[in-house]
């Protein structure tokens, strides 16, 4: 893939998620999760997609990119907010490969003591909400489990070149914006291949 066509589908990407959650910042304070009396559960949904976000997939080459898409559906009655700043501060992926958990990427460590010590997301970030609907699922955003090493995307990924196997993946997420309630994501399963 070229380097445009990878810049375009993150702008692309990026633009999507950032829009809907522009367009969702009307709604009343009253209803944002900030506040502890309006949180509802949410279910935290993950899936697989291709490296160009074309759709579902369930097999990589080794050394290809593999994303994974976030998706939040408010299952109470009432719509709520919730926080997105980011897969460092709100995402923690556990991996395992035949059975055996696998480690994140020295970088991603490095990045994770620096953000807990330093405490970057309450001091520099700043967070956008999303509202979410009652029943409605939400794509909110995008978790990169490993970048493509022959033409990197520069997006930062959380495992180093998966060697093939067959691996088993799910996310934890924080909804407060850089804490709080947490809730595990479903299951998925993919296999990498030379």
């Amino acid at each position: 893939m070229t380097q445009n066509r990878k810049s375009f589908v993150g702008v692309a990407l990026a633009l999507t998620v950032l829009g809907a959650v522009w367009a969702e910042k009307a709604a009343p304070r009253s209803q944002r999760s900030g506040q502890s009396e309006d949180y509802q559960p949410i279910k935290v949904m993950i899936s697989p997609v291709s490296p160009l976000l074309e759709g579902p997939s369930q097999n990589y080459r080794s050394g290809q990119q593999i994303p994974v898409a976030i998706s939040l559906t408010n299952t109470g009655r009432d719509p709520v907010y919730t926080c997105l700043s980011g897969d460092i501060y709100q995402d923690t992926p556990r991996l395992k490969r035949n059975g055996q958990l696998v480690s994140y990427t020295k970088w991603q460590n490095y990045v994770l003591q620096t953000a807990a010590r330093e405490r970057t997301c309450q001091k520099e970030d700043i967070p956008e909400e999303a509202l979410l609907m009652p029943n409605e699922p939400k794509l909110v955003d995008f978790l990169v489990v490993v970048d493509d090493r022959s033409d990197p995307t520069g997006a930062l990924a959380w495992y180093d070149t998966l060697p093939p196997g067959h691996y088993e993946l799910s996310v934890q997420r924080h909804f407060g914006c850089c804490d709080g309630p947490m809730a595990e994501s479903n299951i998925v399963s993919f296999d990498v291949t030379p």
